[in-house]
C-alpha cells in the first residue's frame, strides 16, 4: 500500500540513463518502488501522462536566506521545480551575528524592516527560526565569511591578526557545529575582499576539518578572473577541501575571450585532483548592489564610512580619477546598469544610470555617487554585460551545475517590489525550455544531471538527487513540450509554465501548477 502513485511518466532519474516510462510508489518522505505498479494500491494517484518525472532540482546559489523567513511558500523557487536550495552564499549568511553587527546587516536589507525578527545571534538561533516556521522545500546552509570576519574585525580594510583569525576560525567550528555545511565567501564584496589568500586557506582547512565545502563568488570575473579563479583552485589545493566556484562567467566584452581558458583551469585542476566545479544561470545580465562598483577601498568601515566618502568631495574625487582611468570595478558601463530595486526611490527601478543621468543632466559618475547617497546605498542593479556564447559554452561543461543566485520571492508583499532579476521566477524552466526543447543545447536528460544529480553529489546529499528506490521523494512532473520561463527584465514576475507537480519529502506541494500551502521542507546536512 502506498501513500501515493504518480502513473504513466517518462521517467528521467538524473543519473545519466535515457527517459523510460514507469511508475513511481510513494511512501512516507521516501520513494519505495519504481516500476509497473497498475496493480498497487495507493491512497492517492496522479496521473503522469505526456509528463517527465525527474528528480526535485538542487539550486546550488541562492539569497533566499531571509526572504524565507518573510514568505515560507518559496512561492518563486518551487513552482520552478526547486526542491532545495544552497542559501548563505557570497560571504553573506545572517548568522553568527554580534550586536556590532546587527545594524550593518539591517542596513543592507531594509525591505525586511519589521518584517524579519534580526533577533537571532548564533547560527543556530538563526536556523532555529527558519526551521521553526517550516518551509516549502529543502535548504543546506552555508556559513558566510563575510559574516565571520565582519564579527572578528569589522570592515577593516587589512590582513587579519593571528588573534582576529583564531576568533573566525572558532565562529566557523561553532557555526557548522550548529548546522552550517561549509563556508562562502564573497570576495568582490565588504569585507571578503579585504582578506588575504593565507587567511582564506586556513579557514578552508577548519571547513574541511569539520568535513565541509568551499563555495565562492571569486575575487573578480573580468580584468582579474584568471588570477581569481587561480586563488579558488589553489585554496582547494592547499586546504584539501571541494571547492565550488559561483556564476562561472566572464563580465565585460573586452574580456569575454577568456572564457575558454577558465575552462581549461579547471579541467587542469580536475585532472591534478581538486574537487572543483562550478554553477552558471542561464542569462547574460547578473545582479547585485549598485555599490560594488565602486572601488573597494571606498568600502572600509562599512555603509556607514562608505557614504561619508561619497560625501566628501576630495574623496569623491579621487574615485572619480580611478574610475576613469580603470573603468567601474564589475567592468561594465554606466548603459549597463539598469536599477533592480531602490525601496527610497521606486521610479529608478528598471532605468539605467545612464538614463538617469541625462534626465538629471549630470555626469554619469556624479549621478551614480548622488543616487547612493539618496537611497543610502541600499540600490540593487542588473548588469547587462555577459556573452550568451560563452554561457552557452558554459553550460555544456559535465562539471557545471545550474544555480540562479536568485531569491525565493513572490509576485505580491514586500517579496514583490521592484525590478527584481527573471532567474528569480525562470532559471530552471529556462534551461528546460529553451536550451533543451528549442536549442539542443543539452539533452533532456544532461540537463536534468546538471540540476539534481550533480549537485547532490557535490553536497553529499547521498538520498536525493536521483529517483530511485530509497530515495528521498522530491521530485518534479512536468510537460517537456510547453515547460518555459515567462519571467523577463521588464516584467520579472511570473511564474513558468509547464511545471505541473512539485513534491518535496513525498507531500505534493504544487499540484496542477497551484501551490498546495504545505510546507514540508527541511534543513539538510551533508552524509
Amino acid at each position: 500500500m502506498f501513500d501515493i502513485v504518480i502513473r504513466g511518466a517518462s521517467i528521467v532519474d538524473g543519473s545519466g540513463r535515457k527517459a523510460f516510462p514507469a511508475d513511481i510508489g510513494i511512501q512516507g518522505d521516501g520513494i519505495a518502488d519504481i516500476g509497473d505498479l497498475s496493480a498497487a494500491q495507493s491512497g492517492r494517484f496522479i496521473e503522469a501522462k505526456g509528463l517527465v518525472a525527474s528528480p526535485g532540482f538542487i539550486d546550488m546559489h541562492t539569497h533566499s536566506d531571509l526572504p524565507l523567513l518573510v514568505n515560507p511558500k518559496a512561492e518563486s523557487k518551487i513552482r520552478q521545480g526547486v526542491t532545495t536550495e544552497v542559501i548563505g552564499n557570497c560571504g553573506s549568511s545572517p548568522a553568527p551575528l554580534d550586536e556590532a553587527q546587527r545594524q550593518e546587516a539591517m542596513s543592507g536589507s531594509r525591505a525586511y524592516a519589521g518584517i524579519v525578527s534580526w533577533k537571532w545571534s548564533s547560527f543556530a538561533d538563526y536556523l532555529a527560526e527558519l526551521r521553526g516556521q517550516g518551509t516549502a522545500l529543502n535548504v543546506f546552509p552555508l556559513v558566510g565569511h563575510g559574516r565571520l570576519r565582519a564579527g572578528a574585525m569589522g570592515y577593516e580594510g587589512r590582513p587579519a591578526k593571528a588573534p582576529e583569525l583564531a576568533a573566525m576560525k572558532a565562529a566557523l567550528v561553532q557555526s557548522m557545529e550548529e548546522g552550517a555545511c561549509g563556508f562562502s565567501t564573497g570576495l568582490i564584496y565588504p569585507p571578503g575582499f579585504f582578506s588575504t589568500t593565507p587567511e582564506l586557506v586556513e579557514l578552508a582547512r577548519v571547513a574541511a576539518e569539520q568535513g565541509g565545502l568551499y563555495f565562492s563568488h571569486i575575487r573578480g570575473e573580468g580584468t582579474t578572473l584568471l588570477a581569481a579563479l587561480e586563488e579558488a583552485i589553489e585554496i582547494g589545493k592547499r586546504a584539501r577541501i571541494p571547492v565550488q566556484v559561483a556564476h562561472f562567467k566572464v563580465t565585460g566584452n573586452r574580456n569575454w575571450w577568456k572564457q575558454g581558458l577558465t575552462i581549461a583551469l579547471v579541467e587542469k585542476a580536475r585532472a591534478e585532483g581538486v574537487d572543483i566545479s562550478a554553477d552558471v544561470y542561464p542569462y547574460i545580465a547578473g545582479s547585485t548592489s549598485l555599490k560594488t562598483v565602486l572601488p573597494s577601498w571606498m568600502h572600509e568601515g562599512g555603509t556607514s564610512e562608505l557614504l561619508k566618502r561619497l560625501a566628501d568631495a576630495e574623496t569623491r574625487e579621487r574615485a572619480r580619477q580611478e574610475i576613469a582611468r580603470q573603468g567601474l570595478y564589475t567592468d561594465v558601463s554606466y548603459e549597463q546598469i539598469v536599477i533592480a530595486s531602490c525601496p527610497r526611490r521606486p521610479e529608478w527601478e528598471g532605468r539605467s544610470v545612464a538614463q538617469i543621468a541625462e534626465e538629471r543632466g549630470k555626469g554619469r559618475f556624479d549621478t551614480l555617487v548622488d543616487m547612493l547617497l539618496e537611497a543610502e546605498a541600499d540600490i540593487s542593479s542588473v548588469h547587462f554585460s555577459m556573452s550568451e556564447e560563452n554561457m552557452r559554452l558554459v553550460l555544456r561543461q559535465p562539471w557545471i551545475m545550474i544555480g540562479s543566485d536568485g531569491s525565493s520571492l513572490a509576485p505580491y508583499g514586500e517579496l514583490g517590489k521592484g525590478k527584481n532579476h527573471p532567474r528569480n521566477y525562470g532559471t530552471f524552466p529556462r534551461v528546460l525550455g529553451r536550451y533543451v526543447r528549442e536549442e539542443g543545447i543539452l539533452s533532456l536528460e544532461e540537463a536534468i544531471r546538471h540540476m539534481a544529480a550533480l549537485p547532490a553529489q557535490k553536497l553529499g546529499l547521498k538520498d536525493r538527487g536521483e529517483l530511485a528506490k530509497g530515495k528521498k521523494a522530491d521530485i518534479v512532473l512536468f510537460n517537456p513540450d510547453t515547460v518555459i520561463d515567462r519571467a523577463t527584465f521588464t516584467d520579472p514576475y511570473q511564474y513558468p509554465e509547464g511545471i505541473e507537480y512539485v513534491l518535496v519529502n513525498g507531500e505534493v506541494v504544487i499540484e496542477r501548477g497551484e501551490h498546495t500551502g504545505v510546507l514540508p521542507g527541511r534543513i539538510l546536512s551533508r552524509g
